[in-house]
């Protein structure tokens, strides 16, 4: 099996026993994830249909010297794509405080993702962008995966804790945070004029609603494995079989 990076990812790959080898190995991991920091900054810029062009300009490197590094653009953007998942990893578990209650960290959860969102509103876009570039269904699954299998395990924690059933939740996870990012993708596009039809709700007012709708979700798919969970008790204490 080859220990070579996985172009565009910027992983750091198995060391090789020959210091040359790994010395430009690194240094190729550490180039790219330099690389990929400029067209984050890049597409905040100019937006998430930008060029190759404006990437090379960002980051302040030829052209061939960016295909050293990245196959082609594709690979690239699947890096950039990776990156972006990072940082909504980020900024969402940290509140998944066990200390709280189960609808607050929810809630939290969500107004860590939007606040991100409304930071940096051209790389959501991007990043949603790219799941729909996907070459393949199982692309745009993985594409999601990191975040979809932290609230997974919180969710599988919480009621196998109550002699519940936590098996088999990634598809109701996947289902309900695919809906937020587009309820989240409809705030980021609607108009902001006072008074016009459909006008766009306050960061707050989208939390609570999509809290609502999230927290809904959860507690049916709960209950529906024998735990009815208590949104405004401690998680510790949360929940009972139904």
């Amino acid at each position: 099996m080859s220990t070579d990076a996985d172009p565009g990812r910027g992983r750091l790959p198995a060391l090789t026993g020959d210091a040359r080898v790994d010395r430009w190995r690194e240094h190729r991991v550490a180039v790219q994830a330099e690389l990929v920091e400029s067209t984050l900054g890049a597409i905040e810029e100019h937006g998430p249909d930008l060029s190759i062009d404006d990437v090379v300009k960002a980051a302040g490197v030829p052209r061939p010297k960016l295909y050293r590094f990245f196959h082609d653009k594709e690979s690239l953007f699947a890096a950039v794509a990776e990156r972006a998942q990072e940082l909504v990893i980020e900024a969402v578990v940290p509140q998944f405080d066990l200390a709280g209650t189960a609808r607050g960290m929810v809630h939290s959860g969500l107004a860590a993702y939007v606040d991100l969102v409304d930071e940096r509103p051209n790389l959501f876009r991007f990043l949603v962008g790219s799941h729909f570039r996907a070459s393949s269904a199982s692309d745009l699954i993985e594409s999601g995966r990191p975040l979809s299998d932290a609230v997974v395990a919180m969710l599988s924690g919480l009621i196998r804790a109550r002699d519940g059933d936590g098996d088999g939740l990634e598809y109701v996870v996947d289902a309900g945070l695919g809906a937020v990012a587009l309820g989240v993708l409809r705030w980021l596009n609607a108009p902001a004029e006072p008074g016009m039809p459909g006008e766009a709700l306050s960061k707050a007012q989208l939390v609570e609603q999509l809290t609502v709708f999230l927290w809904g979700a959860l507690a049916a798919c709960a209950e529906s494995r024998g735990v009815a969970l208590d949104p405004d008790a401690p998680i510790g204490e949360t929940g009972s079989a139904v």
